[in-house]
Parts: C-alpha cells; structure tokens; sequence
C-alpha cells in the first residue's frame, strides 16, 4: 500500500506487477516506481545496476556431442550476461559439434523464459526433457498430442518424448 501511495500507481497495478501477473512497468509508470523505491529505473526495469553494468548469470554447463547439458562439477560457475538479458537468463558452453553449422564448440548461449513445448515447434530451442536432460534441438510434434520430435543438423532424431519446458536461445557468443 506504502509504494502505491508514494508512487501514484494503483495498488492493484502494484499487486499485479510484484505477482508478475502483468508484463513490467514501463514509460512513467516505471518512472514513478523507481523514484518511490529510490532505484534506477534500469534495475528496476532489467536487474542491471548503471554504476556496475556487468552482470553474471549462472553457466548450467556444457551441452556436449550427444546434446543434453552436463552439470558443472566445481559448484556454481558464471559467465558475462549479455547487455540486454533479461533477470533469469542462464547459460551453457557447447560441446561437441551436434549442432554444427549453427552451433560451434566452445560457444555460449543463453536462454531466459521457459515456455510450454508446443509453443515452440519448429523452432531451435532449449529444451528440457521428463526425465531432466536438457537439449538443444529443434522442436517438432510428435505422433500423439504431448509427445514431440526432437531434431539436430548432425544426430539422430529424438522422437516421441515428452518435453516439460522449452526456451527460445536469447543469444549466441562465439568464442
């Protein structure tokens, strides 16, 4: 009630924003909510702090020849976000050459929102399996409804698995 009544915005739009009912604020709306939280309007809006502009994001691990990620065994590493990523992206190191042309060894990518499988289809994407595995593939249905068709330039096809999240790739960085 205290942030709606210092910055002038209702206190339903308050509720809905902190809920993540609605997408963020933005113009004066976003304006009126760092001034009253006494923030920059660019943390507030993307997580990035104007006196420090680089951000880490947490490197998952490595996406190797046979296309699912491999954890990272030291614990916790991270990586450079990109400029403009938004707060939950996350990162992992390409092994192997699966996904070659498009994907090299030693390349990082970068993915943030989860979203269902369907959504995605005939798409490249991050993608996580019901069994944990996580993949880059391109995502195609499968022969029943909730079942799907995983494809990559240099494996074979994963077919008729069920898909529990899918991630467009945010960003590529060669290395």
């Amino acid at each position: 009630m205290e942030l709606s009544r210092r910055s002038g915005v209702s206190y339903d739009n308050v509720n809905k924003y902190l809920a993540g009912k609605v997408e963020k604020p933005r113009g004066a709306t976003l304006s009126a909510l760092a001034r009253a939280l006494e923030v920059d309007e660019l943390w507030l809006e993307k997580g990035i702090d104007p006196d420090n502009p680089t951000r880490l994001v947490p490197l998952k691990g490595f996406i190797g020849a046979g296309g699912h990620i491999e954890a990272i065994e030291q614990g916790p590493e991270e990586i450079e976000a990109p400029a403009d990523s938004h707060p939950d992206t996350v990162a992992a190191e390409i092994r192997g050459d699966s996904q070659l042309p498009v994907l090299h060894d030693g390349w990082i990518i970068y993915w943030s929102i989860a979203k269902p499988a369907y959504e995605m289809i005939n798409q490249l994407a991050v993608v996580q399996l019901s069994d944990g595995r996580i993949m880059v593939k391109t995502l195609r249905n499968g022969s029943k409804p909730g079942m799907y068709t995983l494809t990559s330039f240099n494996a074979a096809d994963i077919v008729d698995v069920p898909v529990d999240w899918a991630a467009k790739i945010d960003w590529i960085k060669p290395r």
